[in-house]
């Protein structure tokens, strides 16, 4: 049976995650100590990446949100806060219970993440000598090289969203291409549709002789990413009986719920 960590301490981390850690800390330290051969101002590089790493796991809480949901979850599950990993648990009725050390995670993951990309771009920076050009060419560098695939990483890295198997998965492929393709909702602003819940209002009749296609059989709340990973807007697509093809799209503020209208 898998050792457990202290109630309150982690909502999502167990022990394995902890010995993965280690190895993270030594990632780390071998990062930095090539930085120290690079520069005396190491311990700024350090610094810094740390206090960015600290500024997006605590932004990640706000901007990355899966609420309770019953996507491929019958009974229902709690949904979580935090991206790459999750740091926060909401329960049912809307608490959010943050875990100590999966906050301590994924801050190291992302300080991680921050110190390699600093050491690629001092490589790319070498190599392509961007120290000897202009300011203008290193600015435009940095814009081109730095702002531009991060603001750009929702089109190519999923945000968090609950996982689907099944007859869900296929009502929620089919809901993500029409808001897409049919309604083109993605594009030069939104870039990214991830599922937040799935509700199915009744039976698939594929086996009735004469099904009644204008009904509404399902929906699906798609929450929508725009640069940056920013939250934009949510979607709710409604599905015809066989949730095949969509009959309609909603579209919905970030507060709240999916459901609340009721279905003309």
């Amino acid at each position: 049976m898998p050792l457990t960590l202290p109630e309150g301490w982690s909502y999502f981390a167990d022990w394995r995650d902890l010995l993965l850690a280690l190895g993270g800390l030594l990632a780390v330290a071998l990062t930095i100590i090539w930085w120290g051969q690079q520069t005396r101002r190491w311990y700024r590089i350090a610094a810094l990446s740390f206090l960015i790493a600290f500024i997006l796991a605590f932004a990640s809480i706000y901007l990355f949100w899966v609420p309770p949901y019953y996507a491929g979850c019958a009974s229902g599950c709690m949904g979580w806060r935090g991206f790459p990993l999750p740091v926060a648990r909401i329960t049912f009725d809307g608490q959010t219970q943050i875990g100590l050390l999966d906050v301590l995670l994924n801050v190291l993951l992302l300080w991680l993440f921050v110190l390699v990309a600093s050491l690629v771009g001092r490589i790319a920076a070498v190599i392509f000598g961007l120290e000897n050009r202009s300011r203008r060419v290193r600015v435009i560098a940095v814009l081109v090289f730095v702002l531009a695939p991060w603001a750009l990483l929702p089109r190519y890295l999923n945000p968090p969203q609950p996982v689907t198997t099944a007859e869900d998965l296929r009502l929620v492929t089919n809901a993500r291409r029409a808001a897409e393709t049919t309604y083109g909702i993605t594009g030069l602003w939104v870039h990214r549709l991830a599922l937040e819940d799935l509700r199915q209002l009744s039976p698939n009749p594929l086996g009735e002789t004469t099904p009644d296609l204008t009904a509404i059989r399902s929906q699906v709340c798609l929450r929508g990413y725009t640069y940056f990973y920013i939250p934009w807007r949510r979607y709710r697509v409604s599905l015809e009986p066989t949730g095949v093809n969509a009959l309609s799209i909603t579209e919905l503020p970030l507060n709240g719920s999916c459901w609340d209208e009721t279905i003309n």
